[in-house]
């Protein structure tokens, strides 16, 4: 029993609001009851020693009560503020003390919604207690709490966060030249281009040196091509040496506007193809200073003007090669060790960038992928390549042979966000993998693809080797095959080897039967309920509960039916079961 100076320090009554008005939702009442000890529970888990005993009680109370809530609504679903938990336009739990207040260290983690729906399970309770509590250990810039629920394989919690990493920033299309002038600008320039472009002598004028206060302003130097801009050789050949050593980057950042009026306005082959390989040599010194944002902006004014201005064929090749070698291994290899070795990079903005590339960039990325140790990076790199890859599954199918299993389940993961039934063929070459963990990736795949050719898939999943792999896949073949999966699930319940299985395995089966919601199933569920000899007194018990479960899962007529005569019953374990989950679904 928890002592009570123990509950003392778990006292939550201030951080419960007390709920106002008269005929209050029976579902309100409920879950602010069901608040109260998860955030009991949450705070035992963080403030005692592992081996204290006081934590199976908390963990079993908290199961208990998500239970006997998600028996009766099917789901419960709280949302996330600053510094509060609410529920139906209701309050349950406010703390605006920035060091205790478990919402806050929710919310700035991106976190805003969590849910739980029927079938929690003892392991998922417990792996989201340890989650939580790890938040008070971990590096804030290695991980993160979405990023662990993300990697946590439940079954039945979800979450909804903020995804930062696919935020878009709206894009201005300019409408004439002038308004592109406008949107060119960095930094504030010395240059100031005439509105007549017409004008010779004007042109005469124009002195990039001079502009960049390299040299006093004089009579131009003899140009090497003859166009609207032109570089002289001294002049390119400083420029790109100033790019490659790296030196004085403010000023390399300042040529970028010059280099696109040359972009959108250049109408010699020579001038044109210098400018973009001075911009090339720019995009490459972006990125190796790690100045990702302004690498995205560099990108997205070329895509400005391919889209904006009538360009000649062999001005819009030049401008998509370059725009292709920002994809390139190097430069994708590069940025890795940019997120390996700076970690607290902001991933907005690296991702901002990722999102522009093309599909040459996609093998790099899950290169990188695979080596990558930073969690919140890992994550993504899975969104962006979820985006970027999109029309090129061809590209991510060959890295589902990788060695490395969790880069194979990363791939499985952005596969089925993806293609969903397009991926199958190539998703289902895993469902042997030797590595539990890529199975059930698998098997949460088949579920989310659903389909009759999912069905045939997860059937054969029922006799996998691990336990939690089965489990996964009596639940999903459930989901997906409703009455049509009830023979499979009868088989293995009433199989002789099935009386020696996990009490997890045995109680997951049931609820797969369960939710079927299938009267079909009601007379096996009787008889099994009834059963006076088929197994050993332990499992015996687990059998009934399972059954006793599954009909009031069920939930129909003729199930309450053998749920109220049994809580009658004279055999006392048979009542037990019986009054249990009928007390769970509120029957």
């Amino acid at each position: 029993m928890i002592r009570e100076e123990e509950k003392k320090e778990i006292d939550i009554s201030e951080e419960i609001p007390v709920l106002q008005g008269e005929g209050l939702d029976e579902a309100v009442l409920q879950a602010k009851d069901l608040m109260n000890t998860f955030v009991k529970s949450v705070k035992a888990f963080r403030l005692y020693p592992p081996e204290n005993p006081s934590l199976n009680e908390f963990q079993e109370q908290t199961l208990n009560k998500f239970n006997l809530f998600l028996n009766k609504y099917q789901a419960f679903a709280f949302q996330i503020g600053e510094f509060d938990f609410g529920f139906q336009g209701k309050l349950l739990y406010e703390n605006k003390d920035l060091k205790s207040s478990l919402a806050f260290q929710f919310y700035k983690d991106g976190l805003r919604e969590l849910r739980f729906i029927k079938g929690l399970e003892r392991w998922e309770v417990q792996k989201l207690m340890d989650i939580i509590k790890r938040m008070d250990h971990i590096s804030r810039l290695e991980d993160d709490l979405v990023t662990m629920l993300w990697e946590a394989d439940f079954i039945h919690i979800s979450y909804l966060a903020t995804d930062e990493f696919l935020d878009e920033t709206p894009v201005v299309i300019p409408e004439n030249v002038q308004e592109f002038r406008k949107h060119l600008v960095f930094e504030p320039l010395a240059h100031k281009v005439d509105q007549d472009f017409g004008a010779e002598e004007e042109q005469d004028e124009f002195d990039l040196e001079a502009i960049l206060s390299r040299r006093p302003a004089g009579p131009p130097p003899v140009a090497e091509h003859q166009g609207l801009y032109f570089l002289t050789s001294d002049e390119l050949e400083r420029l790109r040496r100033e790019v490659e050593s790296e030196i004085a980057p403010t000023s390399v950042f300042n040529i970028i506007d010059i280099l696109f009026e040359i972009l959108a306005l250049e109408n010699n082959l020579e001038p044109y193809q210098e400018a973009v390989e001075v911009l090339g040599k720019l995009l490459e010194a972006l990125i190796t200073l790690g100045e990702f944002q302004k690498a995205t902006d560099l990108i997205t004014r070329l895509n400005i003007i391919l889209n904006t201005y009538q360009l000649q064929d062999w001005q819009i090749k030049l401008i998509r090669q370059l725009i292709e070698t920002s994809g390139e291994p190097k430069r994708i290899e590069r940025i890795g060790k940019i997120l390996e070795q700076d970690k607290g990079k902001p991933l907005e903005e690296v991702s901002g960038f990722l999102l522009l590339l093309g599909p040459n960039s996609i093998p790099p990325l899950i290169r990188v992928l695979g080596e990558l140790n930073n969690a919140k990076a890992r994550r993504m790199i899975c969104d962006v390549l979820c985006e970027i890859g999109r029309n090129s599954i061809e590209v991510i199918i060959p890295f589902m042979n990788d060695r490395r299993w969790f880069l194979v389940r990363n791939i499985i993961y952005i596969l089925t966000r993806i293609g969903k039934e397009q991926a199958l063929p190539d998703i289902q070459k895993a469902i042997h993998h030797p590595d539990e963990r890529v199975r059930r990736e698998v098997i949460s795949a088949l579920g989310v693809i659903g389909g009759t050719k999912v069905f045939g898939l997860l059937a054969k999943a029922l006799t996998d080797g691990n336990d939690r792999v089965r489990c996964m896949a009596a639940l999903n073949l459930a989901k997906v095959g409703k009455t049509a999966s009830l023979p499979l699930l009868f088989e293995v319940v009433q199989s002789k080897e099935f009386s020696k299985r996990d009490k997890t395995e045995v109680k997951a089966f049931f609820d797969a039967i369960g939710i079927t919601a299938s009267d079909e199933a009601i007379p096996l569920l009787q008889k099994l309920l009834e059963q006076k000899s088929w197994f050993w007194e332990g499992k015996k018990m687990e059998i009934r509960a399972g059954a006793a479960n599954a009909l009031a899962l069920i939930g129909t007529p003729e199930a309450k039916a053998i749920l109220n005569s049994g809580k009658d019953s004279k055999d006392q374990n048979i009542r037990q079961a019986c009054l249990q989950a009928m007390e769970r679904v509120s029957l």
